[in-house]
């Protein structure tokens, strides 16, 4: 019995070390995703950006896009994306309007500026989509299976919130 015990403290220990490793990869993962897109731009000689401005605009995609689809999806947290939001207006690659039906609701559609960077991204991550395997070794049934981890890692912690866990 009382190995029974030390088995399932080491087995829980072994699951919280690597949950914290995961979550230290994720965020490492994410920062260097942020670079990755920078240098691209900075290389196409795009400086006015950062690499959080060009994937938001990537993810508003070449049609009219509430922001509150973007915060819903979990791509941008409400502060930032307001602050950066208006930073790409600014700069010429957003537009920002009002619903005429709900006043509330703030539509977003990329200019010309903003859809040259969109496909700039877009076609960085074809790029890098071609090379992942030949390049770093990962293969398609390795990103299933590392999409399938990560979904249910968002349905875990979308649970804790929602039912207070």
């Amino acid at each position: 019995m009382l190995n029974a015990k030390v088995r399932e403290t080491g087995s829980e220990e072994v699951v919280e070390q690597s949950f914290l490793k995961a979550l230290s990869l994720l965020e490492q993962a994410h920062r260097r995703l942020h670079d990755v897109v920078k240098d691209n731009l900075e290389r196409s000689g795009e400086r006015s950006l950062t690499g959080v401005q060009a994937l938001l605009l990537y993810e508003i995609g070449d049609t009219e896009t509430p922001a509150s689809a973007l915060r819903a999806r979990g791509s941008f947290a409400g502060t930032s994306m307001s602050y950066n939001v208006k930073k790409l207006q600014e700069g010429g690659y957003l537009l920002q309007s009002r619903s005429s039906d709900d006043r509330r609701t703030v539509r977003l559609k990329l200019t010309p500026s903003g859809k040259a960077v969109r496909a700039r991204v877009q076609d960085l991550f074809e790029k890098q989509a071609s090379a992942l395997e030949p390049t770093a070794s990962v293969r398609a049934d390795d990103l299933e299976q590392l999409n399938k981890a990560l979904a249910r890692l968002e349905r875990f912690w979308s649970d804790q919130i929602r039912y207070q866990l």
